[in-house]
């Protein structure tokens, strides 16, 4: 299964909390589903999905995820930081925001991809809903999500983490994560930035080889 972010794609805008949120699609999982996948928003709330039902899932990927901050002060800078991008958003609209957030140097790897493919990203970032985005900034966001480090240690399933060699934020982090549960199963692709699915699909590919994912992504 593939599963839409809230506010993303299909899915309905988030009107709740981020555990709200959580809860709501804990209830439309089907029963079947024990393991889960998730990349960078949606791996944290994969990570919030672990959180609040862990004995549920035996197995859990994160690929370049944030797993939570832990300090206020950092939490509400973000929460700050954040109500820019969804002013971009509501005021100036979807292609505004889309070019300012491919400007970012987190995506700077990207810019050694194909145009075809940059393409095809940019297209499908163009044709979401602005509101729905600002509202998952706004109810979703990392300065909104509960921090999950404990419960990360916890966690009585698998663990993978994925990220790439070129992504330093996200590699820190899941280098802290593997310190903290050393059974942790941490793979980090080499030459990769932030985004594995669209730098290197191939080789994710052969990290995430399962039965019975599902997988949550963000734009």
């Amino acid at each position: 299964m593939a599963i839409d972010l809230p506010g993303h794609g299909s899915r309905n805008d988030p009107h709740g909390s981020f555990r709200y949120e959580i809860e709501r699609l804990l209830d439309r999982l089907p029963g079947s589903i024990d393991r889960v996948i998730g990349y960078s928003f949606g791996g944290r709330i994969t990570l919030g999905l672990i959180q609040a039902a862990p004995e549920r899932f035996h197995a859990a990927t994160i690929i370049s995820a944030h797993p939570g901050l832990t300090n206020p002060i950092l939490r509400e800078q973000r929460r700050t930081a954040d109500r820019q991008w969804i002013e971009r958003l509501r005021i100036q609209g979807i292609a505004a925001f889309v070019q300012a957030w491919e400007n970012l140097p987190l995506f700077a790897t990207q810019r050694r991809l194909p145009a075809s493919v940059l393409d095809r990203q940019r297209t499908c970032r163009l044709s979401q809903c602005p509101e729905g985005l600002a509202s998952c900034l706004e109810r979703l966001g990392l300065a909104e999500m509960p921090d999950a480090w404990d419960d990360l240690i916890h966690f009585p399933g698998q663990l993978r983490w994925i990220v790439g060699s070129e992504d330093r934020k996200f590699l820190h982090l899941a280098r802290q994560v593997a310190e903290r549960r050393a059974t942790t199963d941490l793979m980090i692709l080499d030459g990769v930035g932030h985004n594995p699915l669209l730098e290197a699909p191939a080789m994710l590919a052969n990290c995430l080889f399962h039965k019975s994912l599902t997988s949550i992504e963000s734009a």
